[in-house]
C-alpha cells in the first residue's frame, strides 16, 4: 500500500465472542502498523466511553475506524458517527459471536479482513434507522428477538453460536408469544397480528438464512420478514421444513421489501438492534442510503 501514517482509530472489544479468538489481536495491529496505520487504541468498558475518541476521528477525518469485535461493538460504534458530517470508513475484524455484520461486508475471519484492508477499496452501504437508533445489519422485535442480547456471555464464551441456539430452543418452547405487533409499510398495506418481526440489510441472520432468497445489495430497500401469531409446534415444523428446504413460505411467514415504515406495539417491548437491546423515542423506520463506508 505504500504511504505510511494513515491516521485510524481500533476500537477493540475484549470481552466479545469466544475468548480463543483474542490471541490473534496483536498480529492485526502489526499487521496494520505495517500497512502503514497509525493506530489509537480504545478498549472501553462501553463504546460510549470512547465518545471522545470516536468523534476525534470524524471531525479531523482519520483515515479509518477499525473494529474488533461484534455486531453489538458495531452498533455501538454506529450510533455515535452516523450524525457526523464526515464518517471515516469502517474496517471490522469479527470477534463476536456470530458476526452478522462482518459476514455481510465479506470480512468473515481476520484473514479475509485484513487483505480487504489491504487492498484499500471502500463501498458505500446503506443502514436503517428506527427513532433515534440507528442499525447496520438488523432490527427485530417480538417473541425470539431477544435471544442475542439474553443469552449468557458465559454460554456465548464457551460455546460461540452454538449458544443463540440453545437459548432460541429453550424460548421457542418455553415462553408466550408476545403480544401482536402491527407494521403500517404504507398508508393503504398494514400487516398485522405479528408476533416476530426482522428489518434485515442482507439475508444472513442466523437461522433464517434460507427464507431470504435474493439479497438488497443496497438498492435502498431492506428486507421485512415477518411471522404471525400461531401454534408453535405448527410454526416449529414450518421453519424446520424451510431450513431443509422441503417446503415454501407457510402462509404465517411473509417477505417484503421495505424503504419505511412504522411500527405499533401494544405494550413496551424493546429492540433488538444488531443483537444488542435498544429503546427508540418512535418506531418508525427508514432506510438512510449509501450512509456508511465499509472496507469490502
Amino acid at each position: 500500500m505504500g504511504t505510511k501514517n494513515k491516521q485510524a482509530l481500533m476500537v477493540y472489544n475484549a470481552f466479545s465472542g469466544k475468548k480463543g479468538t483474542h490471541k490473534d489481536f496483536p498480529i492485526l495491529l502489526k499487521k496494520l502498523s505495517e500497512m502503514g496505520y497509525q493506530l489509537d487504541i480504545v478498549q472501553p468498558t462501553s463504546v460510549k466511553s470512547a465518545n471522545h475518541t470516536i468523534k476525534k476521528a470524524c471531525k479531523y477525518k482519520w483515515d479509518a475506524i477499525f473494529i474488533a469485535g461484534g455486531d453489538g461493538t458495531v452498533n455501538q460504534t454506529l450510533q455515535l458517527i452516523a450524525d457526523e458530517e464526515y464518517r471515516p470508513p469502517i474496517g471490522v475484524f469479527p470477534f463476536g459471536t456470530s458476526n452478522e455484520f462482518a459476514k455481510y461486508i465479506g470480512a468473515s475471519s481476520n484473514t479475509e479482513a485484513l487483505s480487504i484492508i489491504e487492498r484499500g477499496q471502500t463501498k458505500p452501504i446503506d443502514i436503517g434507522k428506527i427513532g433515534n437508533r440507528y442499525f447496520a445489519n438488523i432490527a427485530a422485535a417480538g417473541w425470539l428477538a431477544d435471544i442475542t442480547y439474553k443469552t449468557s456471555p458465559a454460554l456465548k464464551s464457551s460455546f460461540g453460536e452454538l449458544a443463540y441456539g440453545l437459548y432460541f430452543l429453550k424460548t421457542f418452547l418455553l415462553t408466550k408469544q408476545s403480544a401482536a405487533i402491527s407494521i403500517e409499510i404504507s398508508p393503504d398495506e398494514v400487516i398485522s397480528d405479528v408476533a416476530l418481526f426482522l428489518i434485515m440489510n442482507g439475508n444472513s441472520v442466523g437461522p433464517f438464512e434460507r427464507l431470504i432468497k435474493n439479497s438488497t445489495d443496497n438498492d435502498g430497500s431492506f428486507h421485512l420478514l415477518t411471522i404471525k401469531k400461531s401454534n408453535r409446534l405448527h410454526l416449529f415444523f414450518s421453519l424446520l421444513a424451510i431450513m431443509l428446504n422441503k417446503a415454501e413460505h407457510p402462509s404465517m411467514i411473509r417477505y417484503t421489501k421495505i424503504k419505511t415504515g412504522s411500527f405499533t406495539f401494544p405494550e413496551s417491548i424493546a429492540l433488538n438492534l444488531d443483537g444488542e437491546q435498544a429503546f427508540a423515542n418512535n418506531l418508525d423506520f427508514t432506510v438512510i442510503p449509501q450512509h456508511l463506508t465499509v472496507f469490502s
